[in-house]
């Protein structure tokens, strides 16, 4: 099992350190109602972006305005010379925040001409926040960039600019990447974001890998500071995550208070009915608290997937039947289960019949908090033993 990146609460404490504690030889396990604890959501914390990062000594006059919502590690990144650039980072450091104000800095600060510049995303909502936040920054030079989604070029090839941006590289098709680089010598004006151990496929994401043999000159830099999820749901994504990961070693540093939240709540439901009881009870509980639909995330066999999700940024991200059957100890359940865990901003919750998936005992059991008919351990009375 991974360790805690951070120190945690001693309501946090491991499920190990509870297991060293002695028992009586006549244990045994009862069920016992412990009702859903109220939503903890933490809706008062400023938004990151807003907030002054500490700055690496001389960066404070580094594309000022531009970059101001970046920290130092993105600034860094986003003010980098022209070259091969790849940033290899996690979900929630702000990958897209960095790719999108890079491109309005080599267009504002470096003479960039705007309409050489090529922004290629995975998914329609990315297309129109890039679209959206360069035309914040850029005002009408913007709309002389060219912006689109993988999908677009599915039959034609996409233009050939001079400055490529790509977005999410793991999900980039290989064919499209071909196109893309064919062309490009080592030296060539391209940045790309990614995080190979979100990608849901079988094996080394190829446009990825791809990208380094392609331009093995290429500037590689990571992203360690969440921006997103609470510190709780960080250090159960990386123990989820740390036995298959693409990236051994990454380390991933929480911008929130290490002990905000309430950790991620567990629900033990007796059957299907009660486990659907809970979400309807949790919908509308987090509805009177101000959580709008679209900030919720239902995955399951009545919600949404995981690749549906993979695409948004919930407040709440709700994970039903997480069962053994359902996500067995596998490496594709593995990654779903660490990208549905990195969309969250606030709370997430479990539920499960039976003992859940076996993914759950990988997780420090003191970053759960159990509700429903949760299993306890009673030691009955010793018997005398017969000589």
């Amino acid at each position: 099992m991974a360790s805690p990146l951070f120190e945690l609460s001693a309501d946090m404490r491991t499920t190990a350190e509870r297991r060293r504690r002695s028992h009586r030889s006549h244990s045994r396990y009862v069920r016992e109602a412990v009702p859903m604890p109220e939503p903890a959501l933490t809706t008062q914390t400023p938004d990151p972006w807003l907030e002054s990062a500490p700055l690496l000594t001389g960066m404070d006059e580094v594309g000022a305005g531009l970059l101001d919502s970046l920290d130092a590690m993105q600034r860094v990144a986003a003010s980098a010379g022209r070259g091969p650039l790849l940033i290899n980072a996690s979900p929630g450091t702000g990958k897209t925040h960095l790719l999108i104000r890079r491109v309005a800095y080599l267009v504002q600060e470096l003479g960039v001409p705007a309409g050489q510049c090529l922004v290629l995303a995975a998914s329609k909502p990315g297309v129109a926040r890039i679209r959206r936040e360069l035309g914040t920054l850029l005002g009408r030079e913007a709309a002389a960039i060219t912006v689109g989604e993988f999908d677009d070029f599915a039959a034609a090839s996409p233009p050939e600019l001079g400055h490529v941006f790509i977005d999410d590289l793991p999900r980039m098709p290989m064919r499209l990447f071909r196109q893309v680089t064919e062309h490009r010598g080592p030296e060539a004006d391209i940045t790309a974001t990614g995080d190979p151990d979100s990608a849901l496929c079988a094996g080394e994401p190829a446009a990825f890998a791809a990208f380094g043999e392609r331009f093995p000159q290429a500037h590689v830099m990571r992203l360690s500071r969440n921006h997103r999820s609470p510190a709780a749901v960080l250090v159960a994504a990386s123990q989820v995550i740390e036995p298959i990961s693409r990236v051994p070693g990454r380390l991933v540093q929480p911008e929130r208070p290490a002990l905000e939240g309430s950790g991620i709540g567990r629900c033990f439901a007796v059957d299907a009915d009660d486990e659907k009881h809970f979400v309807e009870t949790l919908t509308d509980r987090l509805a009177e608290l101000g959580v709008a639909p679209e900030e919720l995330a239902v995955i399951g066999p009545d919600g949404m997937s995981v690749a549906e999700a993979a695409d948004g940024e919930f407040r709440v991200v709700c994970l039903t039947g997480v069962t053994a059957e359902d996500w067995p100890n596998t490496a594709a359940a593995r990654r779903e289960l660490y990208v549905a865990l990195g969309r969250t901003r606030d709370l997430v919750y479990v539920s499960h019949t039976g003992t859940g998936s076996p993914l759950l005992a990988d997780v420090d059991q003191g970053l759960f908090s159990p509700f429903g008919m949760v299993p306890q351990v009673r030691s009955g009375p010793e018997q005398p033993r017969l000589l």
